[in-house]
């Protein structure tokens, strides 16, 4: 691939360089002649990273990534030259591999960083004997390409099962933007530059008001209460403005606003920046059952394991017998992420899934399953939500629906639930606002998005006790004005209006929440103009005109202008169904089905279009 000139620095240092990842700071252009972080602190910096990278604990990849960031771009001082290569030369970077440790090698962020780590770092070293499974640098770089190549193809063909994650695509940026600029095969950064113009095309397309927002498969508390903190912002903000960012050394993300070599698309900078009304239909991800099949392997672990694992299918019926292949092809028992699995190995691998289906463990609501999502923004709202994302399962991070409002007000329900993993080796979750403990059946058209929250189905082996009721976070405090009867709010942000209808009476939870008691609720949800309305108070009117019905889960609802209705069967409008599967990309820019051998991506600022076999043209 060609590399794009340098491209000019557009990061501001902000007070002293501090941080996980101070050590990027190296990298900083030093505008002024002067280097942001000195010699002597530089190689502390590296010394920490070293350190953590050789306890080999979890997000250790991370610190590999950063390392490999800084000696490869030529900042790495004599001093910590040895200290450096005996890190990543002695690091272990896959489960095949001996030697125990207490990693997460297989969510789809993490598989991209170990192998890009793998590659570049066998690539870099590639004469020296790698200590911990003493094959050569060049074995592991070819390991690490063979992998990459697995994971670079499933986003072209599938998207991201950590769907629109404003959290996990930061990790993914950094490993694609690293490879980009320093893969010394031209295929693997020609493919990588690829992958990364999808993730941030997905980005551009579900931007509002500067910011990120859209159902995600992975979202945390504080992103979803507050999107200017997402991990993704300075990101997109880099990518899509020419304004400075402000450097956070705490985020491995600066390795994409460091880059020098990856250009965004002007195709995908137009899309980000348009602000006219759209509807953005999006699929994202394999369910279970493709992915098993995919290969044609079902007990391959390299294949078909690795794929079940990423989308973190472990004890779900059709990915357990796999699993447990995996489990012990990998000698993963004394990992404490999986050492739990230790306690299926009695049971017979051919009742292994009908097991699963009696327990309906809880930690089957880890997996992320391929999501159809809707968003639907105007001038003064953006509403998105993942299409009857397996109702009734449970929940874990997965943030099924959302409306953000201007200044990125967010209001949004859950189903508050207890965590899958009550341990220290990962995100206790779900929990109040992340995640469900039950995942509702929710559906979207246009600017009305109707949700069933029905908790009535049998607990599952290791689930918290469940509430019975939902509730809505609503940061009234953040309000330009809001009103409130027993079943309905209105609120007015801006010029952005949104009317909630609930199906059981609202009570105030807390000074930013309302829940509503039962075993099966509903929530609709209205998003307008105010230019539509005139104010709020004739909005709240036309509110109380509206009718809401739940029989059993069956929730259906009159307005004055349609009438709609949720059930098992999808949801219909006016009596006609509303389409819930439309394939990979169905926008105005875009349009490709899932397996696409082609991407096109079209607007007035030229095109660009994405090929299976990794070709890459920009127009």
């Amino acid at each position: 691939m060609r590399k794009a000139k340098t491209l000019p620095a557009r990061v501001r240092l902000d007070g002293p360089v501090a941080g996980t990842y101070a050590a990027l700071a190296s990298l900083f252009p030093g505008l002024d002649g002067t280097e942001p972080l000195d010699a002597a602190a530089l190689v502390g910096e590296l010394s920490d990273l070293c350190a953590f990278v050789d306890m080999r604990r979890d997000c250790a990849d991370f610190r590999a990534i950063a390392l490999l960031a800084v000696l490869l771009g030529g900042k790495v001082p004599e001093a910590s030259a040895e200290l450096v290569q005996r890190s990543l030369v002695g690091f272990k970077y896959w489960m095949a591999e001996p030697g125990d440790d207490a990693m997460c090698f297989w969510s789809e962020n993490h598989q991209l960083l170990f192998a890009t780590a793998e590659y570049l770092a066998g690539a870099t070293f590639c004469e020296d004997t790698f200590n911990n499974d003493r094959r050569t640098g060049a074995e592991h770089r070819d390991d690490g390409r063979r992998r990459l190549l697995q994971w670079l193809e499933l986003r072209f063909r599938f998207g991201f099962s950590e769907w629109l994650s404003p959290v996990y695509y930061e990790e993914d940026a950094a490993a694609l933007s690293l490879l980009v600029e320093h893969a010394p095969d031209p295929e693997i950064a020609e493919r990588a530059a690829g992958v990364l113009d999808l993730l941030l095309l997905d980005c551009a397309l579900h931007r509002f008001d500067g910011h990120f927002v859209a159902s995600s498969g992975r979202l945390y508390e504080s992103e979803k209460k507050y999107p200017a903190t997402s991990e993704m912002q300075p990101i997109v903000d880099h990518a899509f403005t020419d304004d400075q960012v402000t450097a956070n050394w705490d985020r491995i993300g600066m390795v994409f606003c460091l880059r020098k070599s990856y250009e965004v698309p002007a195709v995908i900078r137009e899309i980000a920046q348009d602000s006219s009304p759209r509807t953005v239909r999006s699929g994202h991800g394999l369910d279970i059952a493709d992915a098993a099949a995919l290969y044609g392997a079902p007990d391959d672990p390299e294949s078909t394991g690795a794929l079940l694992w990423a989308m973190e299918a472990f004890v779900n019926p059709g990915a357990i017998r796999a699993t447990m292949t995996a489990f012990h092809a990998w000698r993963m028992a004394s990992n404490p992420f999986v050492s739990a699995l230790h306690a299926l190995e009695w049971v017979p691998s051919g009742l292994l899934p009908s097991a699963m289906r009696l327990a309906k463990p809880a930690v089957a609501g880890m997996a992320l399953e391929r999501a159809h999502v809707t968003t639907t923004r105007s001038d003064s709202y953006v509403l998105s939500s993942a299409q009857n994302y397996r109702p009734g399962h449970f929940g874990d991070q997965q943030h099924l629906w959302q409306v953000v409002l201007p200044g990125g007000v967010p209001i949004f329900a859950t189903h508050p639930g207890g965590p899958l993993v009550d341990d220290a080796t990962r995100q206790k979750t779900p929990s109040a606002w992340v995640g469900n403990g039950v995942n509702p059946r929710v559906a979207a058209a246009g600017p009305v998005l109707l949700a069933v929250y029905d908790t009535r189905g049998r607990r599952g082996l290791g689930e918290a006790k469940r509430v019975r009721g939902s509730h809505l976070y609503v940061p009234f405090a953040e309000l330009d004005e809001y009103a409130q009867g027993s079943h309905w709010l209105a609120v007015r942000q801006g010029s952005g209006l949104v009317g909630v209808l609930a199906t059981s009476e609202l009570v105030q939870e807390s000074g930013d929440a309302l829940r509503q008691a039962g075993k099966v609720t509903g929530w609709v949800v209205v998003c307008a103009e105010l230019a539509e309305y005139g104010s709020l108070d004739d909005f709240s009117t036309w509110l109380s005109r509206c009718s809401v019905t739940l029989s059993g889960a069956r929730l259906r609802v009159s307005t004055p202008d349609a009438s709609y209705v949720l059930s098992a069967g999808g949801l219909a409008k006016d009596g006609q169904a509303v389409a819930s599967d439309y394939g990979r990309y169905d926008t105005g820019w875009v349009q490709a089905p899932f397996d696409a051998d082609r991407i096109q991506v079209r607007s007035t600022a030229g095109s660009l279009t994405l090929d299976r076999d990794g070709t890459r043209r920009i127009t």
